[in-house]
């Protein structure tokens, strides 16, 4: 039989920080449509799904999940893995899951480190460089509990002192463009020829550092990212079989846009996960790391790179080497054909400059309270666990510091420098125009930085804003630089939207439902006294404590922070706040008691009985009983009240009963939404809770009876929740439930039969 050729496919996922830096939280994105913004979108499409990749048979039928992340090299920028933290954590656990077990079954993890923030390291100073790749590293560590043999560079740019900082820090490997370079030790000059991807090279730094580079197989990357090979798995695995049999490589790799994987192929998941059981079955290709295969066959060979336009270094995605990110050079998406991109260039000058300024004020101020400056530079470059919302900065600094004034000084000035890193995330300059979302991004963020360090320089904003106007829009309406700056100045300070939610939200709220945190900002003390609210918060990024009085009325809200006065009106609450709150209100609508069940249950007999014979006369008592039971049924299954099931199930029935017979299209739409929420909600639990024999039962009745009626909710959700218990991967907690989960399992359109299999392979 042949020898397993190895076969390596890395994903790179990333999102570029979306966060609003005044508060902490993502802005509603309209583009995102129906999801909040683009990192939810996306881990719908993607980074969730291939956590539960679904393989079916001919009928539809689910024969097994897969968590793709065991198989798939990957690396995740740490911006997008501490949103997913707190936002979505099963899916955050589940890739730190499969990198143990790809650890465990390879001696080394699927996982890769990523440049922090995502900039483009050759065009930055070196120590920034530095503070990237650091931070990185250590974000990594934190994280996965092990180190990182590779580190995916931004862009997979990459330059000489490059090459030496990622040497300095023990990185052993970087994947890169075939294109970048321009010649091998036994090839010679490439002369535009790609370079072989069958082996790992040795680059070496303009210091002499060495680290190894594997360059991917750029036909199966362009075929994965726009030639549709992950739309079926059959020609994939057929293609890849060809290629080991033409090239007879001892190594098939090629790396792409994560995203691929599920977003931009819709179920790309679904066909990896359908390949690995071909590769497994066939016995012709083994999924390994780099990790894996550099440790058992390491660089023997020398390459160089190309140095790219003015030798500042080459990329996967500009052919002119890194001018796609500080200059007009021909490269753009998009966009009007008489669009330009010189606004690139002014752009990068006036964060250079701002960053040249903070960089001195920096090691200045820190200096002083640290006592040299390599300990501010040390302090600086271990910072990523709490940039990463990982350490609290009071434990982070204890050992420098345990006085609140220094910590507070220290804070401001260690998170002036991580939004000033921020400011430099390569998606600002990718895109077609200066008043894209990206360019925006990157524009707040440095006027955050700024605005952290104005107290030892006041001129350090008015100076931003005087370079940014250098940079013209491509549309003339849109502006410049600096006019994009001050519509962005115009958002609340965070410290004024925080305390305004915390006062709507006491107000308006059940008690369950009133929060102590609102992105960066902790809420310590409230009070309210005769319409007058007494509050005071703390921003948790550098412990800043503000101190707020306010009153409400009319749609009005006046509020003094920090002795300073501030007047709003009910438009300026951010719209993702405004859902926020109507969403408690409603839930405050929706609470039902008893008695109210009972008279709601009374009046749909009593309509039931009268409305063949005076529709139209009944129009306004209809109106009233649709809201009346949409709210009955939101009380009973979205807020927590599951448990009283069988309490209500009659009740709940005739309700539906109701909507089968009289409910109009509209009615009907919205209570099949309600549906996929419940049945959401309930997954949500058994996730974060366990799986118990209340949820089997609510679970296979509400199902019977909705579908009964012609319903089919969302089952996607609750798939993912029960199938480690199907599997056997999670135990029950007692033995009668194996059999109800069993029925509930087919009631979800999972084939029982390949999954029974299934499980008593794994148990031999």
């Amino acid at each position: 039989m042949n020898t397993p050729t190895a076969l390596i496919l890395h994903g790179h996922f990333y999102q570029p920080p979306r966060e609003n830096p005044y508060t902490g939280r993502i802005e509603t994105q309209p583009s995102a449509e129906p999801f909040n913004d683009w990192n939810e979108y996306i881990t719908a499409d993607c980074y969730q799904a291939n956590t539960h990749s679904r393989y079916l048979n001919g009928y539809g039928q689910v024969l097994s999940m897969t968590n793709n992340y065991k198989y798939l090299s990957f690396n995740f920028g740490p911006t997008l893995l501490s949103w997913l933290r707190t936002n979505h954590p099963c899916t955050y656990e589940a890739i730190l899951q499969a990198d143990r077990e790809s650890l465990a079954r390879l001696g080394h993890g699927n996982a890769i480190a990523q440049a922090y923030n995502h900039p483009i390291l050759p065009l930055q100073k070196r120590h920034d460089i530095q503070t990237q790749v650091m931070w990185a590293l250590e974000d990594f560590h934190t994280r996965f509990g092990r180190e990182s043999e590779g580190l995916w560079l931004s862009e997979t740019a990459i330059n000489p002192v490059t090459i030496d900082v990622l040497a300095e820090n023990g990185v052993k490997f970087v994947i890169l463009s075939p294109w970048q370079a321009k010649e091998t030790e036994k090839e010679g000059l490439l002369n535009g020829k790609p370079a072989p991807y069958g082996k790992p090279f040795l680059l070496t730094g303009e210091k002499g550092g060495t680290i190894t580079a594997f360059f991917y197989n750029h036909t199966l990357a362009e075929g994965i990212s726009f030639g549709h090979y992950l739309r079926d798995a059959d020609v994939l695995y057929k293609l890849l079989l060809e290629i080991k049999k033409k090239e007879k490589s001892p190594l098939i790799h090629t790396a792409t846009d994560g995203e691929v994987y599920g977003h931009h192929e819709p179920y790309g998941d679904m066909a990896f996960a359908a390949l690995i059981k071909k590769c497994e079955a066939g016995g012709e290709l083994t999924f390994t790391n780099y990790g894996a295969y550099l440790a058992a066959n390491p660089a023997k060979e020398w390459a160089v790179l190309h140095d790219g336009e003015e030798k500042k270094g080459s990329s996967w995605s500009c052919s002119h080497g890194v001018s796609r990110w500080y200059k007009d050079c021909g490269c753009y998406t998009g966009g009007n054909d008489s669009w330009n991109q010189k606004w690139r260039t002014p752009l990068r000058a006036s964060f250079d400059a701002l960053a040249k300024r903070i960089d001195e004020i920096y090691i200045s101020e820190a200096s002083k309270m640290l006592g040299s400056e390599e300990t501010a530079r040390k302090v600086l470059n271990s910072f990523a666990p709490v940039a990463s919302h990982l350490v609290p900065l009071h434990e982070f600094l204890a050992p420098y510091t345990t006085d609140e004034e220094e910590i507070t000084a220290l804070g401001c000035l260690l998170q002036g420098q991580k939004y000033k890193h921020y400011s430099y995330t390569s998606c600002g300059w990718f895109f077609n125009d200066l008043a894209g979302i990206e360019p925006k991004q990157n524009i707040i963020y440095a006027l955050m930085a700024a605005k952290l360090y104005e107290s030892y320089d006041p001129l350090l904003t008015s100076t931003l804003l005087k370079n940014l106007e250098k940079a013209k829009a491509n549309e003339k309406e849109d502006g410049n630089g600096k006019t994009i700056a001050l519509e962005l100045m115009k958002l609340l300070p965070g410290k004024v939207e925080a305390a305004l939610y915390y006062i709507l939200n006491r107000t308006l709220a059940l008690p369950s439902d009133q929060q102590d945190h609102y992105g960066f900002f902790r809420l310590d003390r409230f009070k309210e006294e005769e319409g007058l609210f007494a509050l005071s918060i703390t921003n948790e990024q550098c412990l800043q404590k503000h101190q707020i009085t306010a009153r409400m009325g009319q749609g009005k809200y006046s509020l003094t922070v920090d002795s300073n006065p501030y007047s709003l009106t009910a438009s300026e609450i951010p719209h993702r706040m405004r859902r926020e709150l109507l969403e408690q209100i409603d839930k405050r609508i929706c609470t039902v008691d008893e008695d109210q069940i009972i008279r709601l249950d009374q009046s749909l007999i009593h309509y039931s009985l009268l409305a063949q014979s005076a529709p139209e006369v009944l129009e306004p008592v209809y109106q009233q009983l649709v809201g009346w039971a949409i709210s009955m049924i939101k009380g009973l299954f979205l807020f927590e009240r599951i448990r009283f099931w069988e309490h209500y199930r009659e009740r709940f029935l005739r309700v539906l009963d109701f909507f089968t017979v009289y409910g109009k299209a509209e009615e009907i739409q919205l209570l099949g939404e309600l549906f996929d929420q419940v049945l959401f909600n309930v997954a949500e639990k058994i996730q974060r809770n366990g799986l118990f024999e209340q949820s089997i039962r609510f679970v296979s009745e509400f199902l019977e009876e909705v579908r009964k009626r012609g319903f089919q909710p969302d089952l996607t959700k609750v798939q993912d929740a029960l199938y480690p218990y199907i599997v056997g991967e999670r135990l029950l907690e007692v033995e009668e439930d194996v059999e109800r989960v069993s029925a509930l399992a087919r009631d979800l359109n999972f084939d029982i039969s390949a999954i029974d299999h299934l499980t008593a392979i794994e148990r031999e």
